[in-house]
């Protein structure tokens, strides 16, 4: 066998095992615990593209991050200790928008550059159109998946049945305020926004720490 045959096998196997403990097949989970620390986005440690976990701790599997990957913007949220509504240029020495990933950046430090644009989806990052007829009604607003807000990109969802994911800069308003704390999470699922799981009257509430099931501390929204 030639040199350049066994380099072309070499570095055929190497992609393929890559592929495998990668986990590119499976998506993003946040929050997920790395070395011993909580990661609410994807992260740079010990590589210079951004990835992410694929299980709740890691073990090995991951992914590298597309912008479809990384997880939504909080709003508001505490940053020096002032609330914002929308994503900031404050504290980002490249001028860009940004928001934090959680409720407080001052207490977990997770943050994530807006997108201004609509992305991902079927239809190619068109925009969002609005008014929009999704399943029988008119809708006006982007969409909450529990992931991500998406929106329809014609007038007629049901008919076409094209979507994009919701620019960050068009969502600043969408979700409650404080003291909740998102996201949260009740019973291993992550809530965005209040629910009224777990309510026995069906009033919308929310945790006012992330991990509902072990400080139980939660107001009415």
């Amino acid at each position: 066998m030639s040199r350049w045959s066994s380099y072309l096998l070499g570095w055929t196997a190497f992609l393929l095992y890559s592929s495998e403990t990668s986990g590119d097949k499976d998506s993003c989970v946040f929050p997920f615990i790395y070395k011993g620390s909580t990661y609410f986005s994807c992260i740079k440690a010990n590589s210079l593209s951004p990835w992410c976990a694929t299980r709740a701790v890691y073990d090995g599997n991951w992914k590298y991050c597309t912008k479809e990957d990384y997880p939504r913007c909080i709003f508001p949220f505490n940053y020096h200790g002032k609330s914002y509504n929308s994503c900031i240029t404050e504290g980002s020495w490249l001028g860009k928008l940004w928001c934090s990933v959680t409720s407080s950046f001052d207490e977990k430090q997770q943050w994530k550059y807006c997108e201004t644009n609509e992305y991902g989806g079927n239809s190619f990052s068109k925009p969002c159109i609005f008014p929009s007829v999704y399943r029988n009604n008119v809708v006006t607003e982007c969409i909450d998946n529990e992931n991500y807000l998406w929106c329809p990109t014609t007038e007629n969802m049901d008919k076409d049945g094209k979507w994009s994911i919701c620019a960050d800069t068009r969502i600043s308003a969408m979700v409650f305020g404080p003291p909740c704390h998102f996201p949260f999470n009740y019973k291993n699922k992550n809530y965005f926004n209040c629910t009224t799981k777990g309510s026995e009257e069906k009033i919308l509430w929310c945790a006012t720490s992330y991990n509902y099931d072990r400080d139980h501390t939660w107001v009415y929204c």
